[in-house]
């Protein structure tokens, strides 16, 4: 009998018994994709809470309500920071506490250093101040103007631009609230150099409820000094 020399065929492996790599690509992107929307959402929701401006604002009617602060729209059409505020002292008080600029460096966090302050005609006072903002210390000059309001309370306001801060206008306006109560409404609006407007803005929003409650603390502290 002959042998035979064919050889054995070798029969390859099943597809399913080699090991497969599972591909990190895919996760990698989707993670990153993920990443990218959070970020364009929560950018949108930044800028839009910078520019968005409501027609008008709430006031705060008690002292329990705290301090509110609304990015609002002002006569002429400007974005401005509106913050309010229930103080439990009499107008009266409040006024005397206000005006008094020897105490402008207790109530206002920003101001670092009252340099200079002089009284002017026409219910106007002419303060230098050294005043901390968010983006940096800058030294303001500025002229406040007084003036009482029909039915009561008062008004002081301001314009002081400087080279870094072309538009700084504020206000400060003080009305009765019922007994021995003050509703304290204090406005600003400004514009920097080098900053876009929706961050100057929401910088603001996130620090006036601060300077405002800071004021009206030391207004009752004041009050009760008396």
């Amino acid at each position: 009998m002959k042998e035979s020399n064919s050889t054995p065929a070798v029969t390859p492996p099943a597809a399913s018994s080699v090991p497969t790599v599972p591909s990190t690509k895919r996760p990698v992107k989707r993670i990153l994709c993920f990443v990218l929307l959070g970020f364009c959402l929560l950018f949108g929701w930044y800028f839009a809470r910078g520019t968005w401006a409501a027609s008008k604002m709430d006031d705060p009617m008690t002292p329990e309500q705290g301090v509110i602060a609304k990015l609002v729209l002002s006569d002429d059409g400007h974005r401005e920071i509106r913050t309010a505020v229930v103080i439990p002292v009499s107008i009266e008080q409040a006024w005397r506490i206000l005006s008094d600029y020897d105490e402008w460096e207790k109530m206002f966090k920003t101001v670092r250093q009252k340099q200079r302050t002089e009284p002017l005609e026409g219910n106007r006072r002419h303060v230098v101040s050294d005043v901390m903002t968010p983006m940096g210390m800058i030294t303001l000059d500025f002229i406040v103007t007084h003036e009482e309001l029909p039915g009561g309370g008062y008004l002081a306001w301001w314009d002081a631009p400087t080279r870094e801060l072309p538009i700084n206008k504020g206000e400060i306006r003080i009305t009765p609230n019922g007994a021995n109560q003050t509703l304290f409404v204090y406005t600003v609006r400004k514009k920097y150099q080098q900053y876009p407007e929706f961050l100057v803005n929401n910088m603001l929003l996130r620090h006036q409820p601060d300077i405002v409650g800071t004021l009206r603390q030391r207004m009752i502290e004041a009050a009760n000094e008396q």
